[in-house]
């Protein structure tokens, strides 16, 4: 078989959309007969506005407007940019709490609208309920009709981090091509990486390019950090895109979950010495990303009292998300130590004072718990997180640690 092709392409000049657009012709044309892809086809485009942040927590819109552009010009019938925001924008983000709203704030709508493409909002759209024998996790979804029905579906993640999936890339940027019900789903540390691996069973990009313009080192949204990269990756295999672009930031040879289970699923390759490369070497474009930091320690947080259990990473990055956002509004205060109580069977002092907030389910169920539950009850002091993992916590820690 032959090996799949995945094409890096440089950016001269980050601040110029020719150049931008220069670099993504250069690399969807090397890695595809892309004429051929998209002519007389009506394509959709992917990219990732989970939220109202600009790039890079978003995908770029002026490489969107490339794509859309190239596209057309290479005799593509329409053009549509198609997303469905997270959950947590969902219900946290009152602002922008819908995908129109996240393309007005990024300038996603004015990047479709301008260059003649049409625009998806995922959540307000059709669903298809379907089903795989072959998936592990997520046996049924219910898919976007614009998603399940694209005759040419083109995925535009960005290069970055993620803490709980530690990239987030061409395979996890599909999460937004499913029902809000599929996101709710599973979406802990045990079960994520497979259901997104999942998603690939009902539908699988024919290109994936990845907006490298800039990345974001050490986690998404507005925890990580921009590195100007000035890269474009292209290439029809998801998988093997993933893979290289994880090599270009440092990471080992699947060592990425989601890619590993692909590659060991037979969705694609994802063994960098088993892909082609070509235009920019890896060695040559490869800039190590700073890994996603959860420590969570009294020590590194004074004002903070933990009180832990046996818990897992996606509990690991939701709470150390609530406490940085403590942190950055400058409450947690030594003399009134906040206690964070979390995780499977923690010990615990029932007569603990001050405030105390027990997080997520595996907490709420432990017998070494339930003496202090009861107590804070009884004293009107009682604040609970539900849910594993305790995603709230990481959205509303300012409001469950006031008085």
């Amino acid at each position: 078989m032959p090996k799949p092709k995945v094409a890096i392409s440089k950016i001269s000049d980050l601040n110029s959309e020719k150049s931008i657009e220069r670099a993504v012709r250069e690399a969807v044309e090397s890695s595809c007969d892309f004429a051929a892809l998209v002519r007389g086809k009506s394509v959709v485009l992917k990219p990732n506005v989970y939220c109202p942040n600009p790039a890079p927590t978003t995908t770029d819109p002026r490489v969107i407007a490339a794509l859309i552009r190239i596209a057309k010009s290479a005799g593509a019938h329409k053009v549509t940019v198609a997303e469905g925001r997270s959950i947590s924008t969902a219900l946290f983000r009152k602002h922008a709490s819908n995908t129109r709203a996240c393309f007005e704030a990024v300038g996603m709508d004015k990047a479709a609208i301008e260059n003649g493409a049409e625009m998806a909002f995922l959540e307000e759209d059709d669903f298809l309920n379907l089903t795989s024998d072959d998936a592990i996790v997520l046996k049924e979804a219910s898919i976007p009709r614009t998603i399940s029905e694209a005759e040419v579906l083109i995925n535009v993640p960005v290069l970055k981090n993620h803490s709980l999936t530690l990239t987030t890339l061409g395979i996890k940027n599909l999460h937004g091509t499913v029902s809000d019900k599929d996101k709710l789903f599973g979406h802990d540390y045990h079960h994520i990486p497979q259901k997104l691996v999942d998603i690939l069973r009902y539908h699988k990009p024919h290109l994936t390019v990845i907006d490298g313009v800039h990345g974001q080192e050490g986690d998404h949204a507005d925890m990580g950090n921009t590195v100007d990269m000035g890269l474009i990756f292209s290439g029809t295999d998801i998988v093997a895109v993933d893979a290289v672009a994880e090599a270009v930031i440092g990471l080992n040879n699947l060592e990425v979950d989601t890619t590993r289970l692909a590659h060991e699923q037979g969705l694609g390759v994802g063994d960098i010495d088993s892909i082609e490369v070509v235009g920019a070497a890896v060695a040559d474009v490869k800039r190590v990303f700073a890994r996603p930091d959860i420590e969570i320690s009294e020590a590194r947080f004074p004002g903070l009292r933990i009180r832990a259990g046996d818990y897992c990473k996606g509990c690991e990055y939701y709470v150390r998300r609530g406490i940085d956002r403590l942190v950055d509004s400058g409450i947690l205060n030594p003399d009134d130590p906040l206690t964070l109580v979390f995780g499977k069977d923690p010990d615990v002092n029932p007569d603990i004072e001050g405030r105390v907030v027990l997080l997520g389910d595996c907490a709420l169920k432990s017998k070494s718990v339930k003496r202090l539950r009861d107590r804070l009850w009884l004293t009107g002091r009682l604040q609970v997180i539900y849910c594993c993992p305790p995603m709230e916590f990481r959205m509303r820690a300012l409001e469950l640690a006031g008085d």
